[in-house]
């Protein structure tokens, strides 16, 4: 890239070169060709993509000319182990960031790699005066969704219903593409320590209601708090039965519907160490945006036995 893109000025990251046990990473722009055409290959490593999806060298080397951002995690010998990529733009008239991917190199995941990378775009951002940064994922994928809100501390906005189309690409396994859209702030500092509630007492949203789960209804006086649940590991439930994981998209779907309707936040995610179970902690939104005209409307909560 050329040295008349915004980037240029912005000098790197602090922590920019981490070591990783007997790794030296180093966290950069992605200023050539040569890096450009190693992140579409990266791409494909990642994600098994041909070229209708893949973002293409081009658009990677010029996209910091406009306040976008291309980087990636290198190591010693100037191998790319992973990558983040967004642009720029305009959302209720104000200066903000959409994060589009972030990828990293099978052989090199359980680095913190992607955290590194996201500190990395949050910092080198707000240097440019960009403070929001935006990017949407799968509600059903439990690790990413602990990863972006506990670990993060990027807060929910918006529940996207199918958001890119119903596809065949592997990597919609097959179900509508709904999406959480998030916001993190690129000035702001780490969350807060989660204090999950006991989900033994706590009411639980669920497609599969447990014995001992204390279940609720729409109009069940708007709870303090609540629990949705959603599959441990969304992919292991795909392989096993469509049916089932269809279920919990459109369950899960109802819930966030629900709960984003009437003003509910997302506090964060609790992995339950008991059970494995995960849920999304949602919390009574403030008396004056309550809603408590659905007295007598139920939850869906579906119950199919196992294909």
């Amino acid at each position: 890239m050329g040295d008349h893109s915004p980037l240029a000025s912005v000098p790197d990251a602090p922590h920019a070169v981490r070591v990783v046990g007997a790794t030296t990473v180093r966290l950069r722009p992605l200023v050539s060709v040569e890096d450009g055409h190693a992140c579409v290959e990266l791409q494909r490593h990642v994600w098994g993509w041909d070229r209708a999806d893949v973002v293409p060298a081009t658009l990677l080397h010029i996209v910091d000319y406009v306040g976008g951002l291309a980087a990636g995690a290198f190591d010693q010998h100037g191998t790319l182990l992973g990558f983040v990529f967004g642009i720029s733009g305009v959302r209720d008239r104000q200066l903000v960031h959409w994060s589009h991917m972030l990828g990293v190199r099978e052989t090199a995941r359980n680095m913190g790699l992607g955290r590194m990378l996201k500190e990395y775009q949050r910092t080198t951002l707000a240097a440019l005066g960009i403070t929001k940064i935006y990017w949407s994922f799968d509600p059903l994928m439990a690790k990413n969704a602990y990863f972006n809100l506990n670990r993060l501390g990027a807060t929910v906005v918006e529940y996207v219903p199918d958001m890119y189309g119903t596809t065949d690409s592997p990597l919609h396994y097959g179900l509508a593409t709904d999406r959480l859209v998030v916001c993190l702030e690129a000035t702001g500092g780490a969350p807060a320590p989660l204090t999950p509630p006991s989900h033994e007492r706590a009411p639980i949203l669920t497609a599969f209601a447990r014995s001992g789960d204390v279940t609720m209804r729409a109009g069940d006086q708007n709870p303090d708090t609540a629990l949705i649940e959603i599959p441990a590991d969304v992919l292991e439930v795909m392989n096993r039965s469509r049916a089932i994981a269809h279920t919990w998209r459109l369950t899960v779907r109802d819930h966030f519907q629900w709960a984003l309707s009437r003003g509910y936040v997302i506090s964060g995610v609790h992995a339950s160490a008991a059970d494995g179970r995960f849920f999304y902690i949602v919390s009574r939104p403030r008396p004056d945006t309550r809603d408590t005209t659905m007295a007598s409307e139920p939850i869906r909560a579906i119950h199919v036995s196992p294909a």
